[in-house]
């Protein structure tokens, strides 16, 4: 009981450390930056505007950076690299995909029965279906699993990502001008495409990558999982919790308890155990993510509500993960 308990600490406690100096980082030294930006004679509302700017500013390269340069650079050495065989990548892809579609129908059934205003069902939508299996989900992959299992936990993160970028953009632009052939097409705008089908071309062919390009590559490959735990905290310290508590709890609950049951379900009926089960579970279960929350805001689909549920459900993970954890690892 001791060293499991002494195991999830050492696997989860890492990831809220990190996140928390985020946290730390964009609460009190993008404020400094906003006040080295403001002359003497600058009012209270240019102090304001030049906090939020600099806050947005950091926000916006540390975005710019991890998710388009530092991750597919590391997914492209990881998928190159690993040693698991490509035919191990097809069930973390389809567990992702199954886990997004299940959820958009809880979510929506959840809205349904509570007769929510249709802005709050796409809010539900997005609050269950997205999953932080990026920022949260990897790090305590990496930290219990090993490398093998960030590989595995990768492949499912970037299934989620296109899917959610996808079908979870349709559901929230529903009531707009929008074509399915338009969505597909900004998936080649997304540079995790690239990086895994290049990635397993390559390895396909078994043509080798020069040591100056590799090298460089997985360098900046490893500052992946901190970068994305300090973004997760600078996203965190930016949620204004609104009076929106009763539909919040009820997706709350419903993102901490639904997830791991059907992530159960599925892994038990296409057969998948051992430690790749493990993995999957636990990318299934992680709390509502950032990219929820971005796309809640972009199309005005209740973004009080799905920050609301992002809080509690990232508190309320620090249990329910743990709990996973133990059963799990």
């Amino acid at each position: 009981m001791v060293a499991t308990l002494l195991q999830v600490l050492d696997t989860i406690l890492p990831v809220f450390l990190v996140a928390g100096i985020g946290h730390a980082f964009a609460r009190w030294g993008i404020d400094r930056l906003g006040r080295r930006g403001r002359s003497p004679a600058a009012g209270d509302i240019a102090s304001g505007a030049s906090r939020a700017d600099a806050t947005l500013g950091v926000r916006r390269a540390l975005h710019a950076l991890t998710f388009h340069i530092v991750g597919p650079a590391f997914v492209f050495t990881a998928l190159r690299g690993s040693d698991l065989a490509l035919e191990a990548f097809g069930m973390p892809a389809a567990m992702a995909a199954l886990m997004y579609g299940v959820l958009v129908v809880v979510g929506w059934a959840i809205a349904g029965l509570g007769r929510w205003a249709p802005p709050a069902r796409k809010a539900a939508v997005l609050a269950l279906a997205s999953k932080n299996c990026g920022n949260y989900g990897l790090p305590v992959i990496l930290f219990a699993f090993g490398e093998d299992g960030l590989v595995i936990g990768t492949v499912f993160m970037i299934t989620h990502l296109l899917v959610h970028m996808t079908l979870g953009l349709s559901i929230a632009a529903w009531d707009r001008e929008h074509r399915v052939l338009r969505r597909l097409t900004n998936l080649l705008r997304f540079p995790y495409v690239y990086a895994v089908g290049l990635a397993l071309l390559l390895r396909g062919l078994g043509v080798p990558v020069p040591a100056a390009i590799e090298r460089p590559l997985a360098l900046i490959g490893q500052m992946w999982i901190p970068l994305m735990l300090i973004l997760l905290g600078v996203e965190l310290s930016n949620i204004r919790v609104a009076h929106v508590w009763r539909p919040a709890v009820w997706l709350t609950a419903a993102k901490l308890i639904v997830p791991p049951l059907v992530a159960f379900g599925l892994t038990a009926v296409l057969g998948i155990d051992g430690s790749t089960r493990a993995i999957l579970v636990l990318q299934a279960s992680t709390q509502t993510a950032v990219n929820g929350l971005l796309v809640a805001r972009q199309f005005d689909a209740r973004p009080d509500l799905v920050a609301t549920t992002l809080l509690l459900t990232t508190l309320g993970s620090l249990v329910t993960m743990s709990v996973l954890l133990g059963l799990l690892a």
